[in-house]
């Protein structure tokens, strides 16, 4: 049995920083990963939102339970920030590796594929997405918002 004395939890300590990041962090690129499948291989173009409002709340979460598990704590803006910031960088990685299974995918192509992965390739893809790219632009305000709510 333990005789030592348990500190009690003020709900002001400041959280676990490096755990909540790096447990977000993961979040953030699995949430990439399912954002590219969805919108390359599988074609969930419309539902691209929705893994931006679900893809948010994962990495708030994620950044929230990493910084304090389960006890009582106070909002920290700090943690906050990181989850939107995260949030940004995996819409981001999922963007970039949607351009790249569309590359990757292509029937017949006889060029090789790293000739075919270039920036402006990148930009010509995301510009001639047309209402595609309206629900990408779309799913990044919504990822971060969720970001923002869950990382309490």
């Amino acid at each position: 049995m333990n005789d030592q004395p348990t500190q009690p939890h003020d709900p002001t300590d400041a959280p676990r920083f490096a755990l909540g990041l790096g447990l977000g962090w993961l979040a953030s690129a699995a949430v990439a990963v399912v954002y590219a499948l969805s919108a390359e291989l599988v074609g969930l173009t419309f539902g691209l939102p929705i893994i931006g409002l679900a893809g948010g709340w994962l990495i708030g979460t994620a950044v929230a339970y990493g910084g304090w598990g389960e006890l009582e704590h106070s909002l920290h803006r700090g943690l906050r920030v990181g989850a939107v910031t995260l949030a940004v960088e995996g819409w981001l990685l999922g963007l970039i590796l949607s351009y790249i299974l569309s590359q990757a995918f292509i029937p017949q192509a006889s060029t090789p594929l790293t000739d075919r992965l270039t920036l402006g390739g990148f930009f010509d893809y995301f510009l001639g997405l047309d209402f595609a790219r309206f629900l990408h632009l779309l799913a990044l305000p919504l990822a971060a918002f969720m970001a923002w709510r869950a990382a309490r």
